[in-house]
């Protein structure tokens, strides 16, 4: 008998993440948060996502189930624990893994302000596995239909209780209320209500709220950790849950991804043939301009004459069948094409990763780059990176933060090219940087149409390609190098502070001892003609009282003060003529603001490491 895919990922629970109670309560809310931003980006509006995780007692589950009020008749068949005669409870071993019956329940519920969705696809959106609505060549976060459909067969397993799903698709239009089950056999969706109300309150979005068991205490960490990462790679989203609030940094929200070609060096038999029957193009020339990425018509036509005479242009595509489907195939995976364009991708951007990084992390440096898009078997990938030194949260050595298409990944760190790369592939002391002892914060964030998961899980990003290698490599080096210059800086200037720092402290004595010298020279009784002119006229001012030991010490702290001010200028216009190409070789120029109608005219310029300022006459 042929399992259906619910039966297989109920059986198999571990491969979406949900292999013990806490990583399923953790698996849980990254599922229903996600949906959540996707729901409000879809729109272009600033994500607003609310969490609340309520713990049920026992007692309320139970008369959620009405099991409550039976009387125990053999006493003998029940656990220890709950016949009563228990008493201290055992300790558990550090580091036991959270098992079944060290679970609890808690109802979770997570309110979006998003697009909100339509009335009568609720039920297979949420009760039908792998019926997901991101397939396709974009970048999404989620992309094996599982998701939500995963919680409510963990809430099937664990509780028994159905999800509860409100929505609205627009402040004028009603609301959805649903209530739902799913037949696992069946892998079809189990309605229990399915009503629509009047939206008197003007709300738009979506509220799913589901009873689980989990295993919280453990897991909290984990939790509060993904909420934290996702508020770095969102700054523009506003999240609170449990009195835990991010608040939204920034208003700019990245493009939404575009949906894109299948890029020719990607394509397999298969993948040829969905596209032929899934075409509106009726005819091979069209059908390639069409459906292939970076194939125009006259590249379209120089392939199908290297096709073969079998082919044509105006040959209708239901004519191609499997044998010729393969010659297509072989032939264009021979031939060269230009590589698909990172337009279509929607990273966080350098901007909003700075934002979030410092918002969260509060680092002392931090440096963020974006090198060019790489393809990745036949997909387009844009690698973000910032690269952080210290900051009040930072632990000492190297803590790398990976995210994909703008997801979080906290576990199976070992087997991630992020990790990998910046624990093996970066020699950090050419950077001037200790791996060990500095408190060093990676943070790699990719997109692509096609992310190169290590499993359904998408705990982790493969490390077999050497392209998606070098691209990691070389943003976080682009980071490394903004971060070598910035501390060099700091260096000489901290041997500057020293230097003074010293010249100061023996200004006291120099002095005293220049005073005692002059003043033994003056009681000399040697003829003043045989002394130098200049020494004559030391000696006539220490007579006149013009020179005496605390004018001595403010002239001596006044040279160094100078000479420390000269080092410094000459630091800042090396520093200047060093940043006054950027990295793409054009010329960077200071730009001033000010109001048309006002004639001003200025005096000077003064320049920082960071800003030019400019004085009024």
């Amino acid at each position: 008998m042929q399992k259906t895919a619910a039966e297989f990922f109920a059986e198999n629970k571990h491969f979406a993440g949900f292999e013990s109670p806490g990583k399923s309560l953790y698996t849980s809310i990254r599922e229903l948060v996600e949906n959540s931003l996707d729901a409000a980006e879809a729109i272009g509006v600033l994500p607003e996502v609310h969490i609340m995780i309520e713990e049920i007692k026992m007692a309320t589950f139970r008369k959620m189930h009405g099991m409550d009020g039976s009387e125990k008749i053999d006493l003998d068949l029940y656990k220890n624990a709950e016949a009563g005669e228990s008493s201290a409870p055992q300790k558990k071993p550090a580091g036991k893994k959270v098992s079944a019956k060290d679970m609890t329940f808690f109802k979770l519920t997570v309110t979006d302000n998003g697009c909100g969705m339509k009335h009568e696809e609720i039920p297979k959106m949420f009760g039908s596995v792998l019926s997901g609505t991101k397939y396709g060549v974009r970048q999404e976060r989620g992309k094996f239909g599982l998701g939500s459909k995963m919680v409510l067969i963990w809430s099937k397993m664990s509780t028994g209780l159905p999800m509860k799903i409100r929505s609205s698709t627009g402040s004028t239009k009603p609301i959805s209320v649903v209530k739902l089950d799913l037949d696992i056999h069946a892998n079809a969706p189990k309605v229990h209500q399915h009503d629509k109300e009047s939206n008197t309150i003007g709300w738009r979005g979506s509220q799913v709220e589901v009873t689980i068991g989990g295993e919280f205490s453990k897991y909290k960490g984990y939790i509060v950790k993904y909420l934290r990462e996702m508020a770095v790679i969102t700054p523009y989203a506003r999240s609170k849950s449990f009195q835990i609030i991010h608040s939204r940094r920034s208003e700019n929200m990245p493009p939404p991804p575009c949906k894109a070609k299948v890029h020719p060096s990607a394509l397999d038999n298969q993948m040829m043939e969905n596209l032929i029957n899934q075409s509106y193009q009726k005819v091979l020339l069209r059908f390639l301009t069409a459906e292939l990425d970076s194939v125009d018509t006259n590249l379209a036509k120089r392939m199908i004459d290297e096709f073969g005479s079998e082919f044509s242009y105006e040959m209708p595509i239901t004519s191609i069948d499997s044998s010729k489907i393969r010659k297509i195939v072989d032939k264009i995976l021979q031939f060269e094409f230009d590589p698909p364009s990172g337009a279509v991708l929607s990273p966080a951007g350098e901007y909003n990763l700075h934002l979030g990084v410092m918002k969260e992390m509060k680092p002392d440096l931090i440096a963020t780059s974006t090198p060019d898009v790489t393809v990745v078997d036949g997909h387009p990938v844009i690698v973000e990176a910032a690269v952080s030194l210290g900051g009040r949260k930072a632990k000492e050595g190297i803590t790398v933060h990976r995210f994909a298409n703008r997801i979080p990944m906290l576990f199976q760190g070992g087997n991630d090219v992020s990790v990998k790369t910046a624990n093996t592939r970066i020699n950090w002391k050419s950077y001037r940087m200790d791996k060990n002892s500095h408190k060093i914060g990676v943070y790699i964030s990719i997109c692509s149409t096609k992310i190169p998961y290590g499993g359904p899980n998408k705990e982790y990003i493969g490390d077999e390609n050497e392209d998606l290698q070098r691209a990691v490599k070389e943003a976080i080096m682009k980071c490394c190098l903004q971060l070598k210059s910035r501390l060099a800086r700091q260096e000489a200037m901290k041997n500057q502070r020293e230097r003074k720092k010293n010249l100061e402290k023996y200004i006291p004595s120099v002095s005293r001892a220049l005073i005692g010298m002059l003043q033994s020279i003056s009681q000399d009784t040697s003829p003043a003609a045989g002394r130098e002119p200049d020494v004559q006229k030391v000696l006539e001012m220490l007579k006149q009282k013009e020179v005496s030991e605390e004018i001595l010490q403010h002239r001596l702290r006044t040279f160094v003060e100078e000479a420390d001010m000269e080092q410094v200028a000459k630091r800042l216009i090396d520093f200047r003529i060093d940043q006054l190409h950027t990295g793409n070789g054009r010329i960077r120029e200071d730009a001033f603001l000010c109001l048309l109608n006002q004639a001003r005219k200025f005096e000077r310029d003064v320049h920082s490491t960071t800003s030019v300022f400019r004085f009024l006459m």
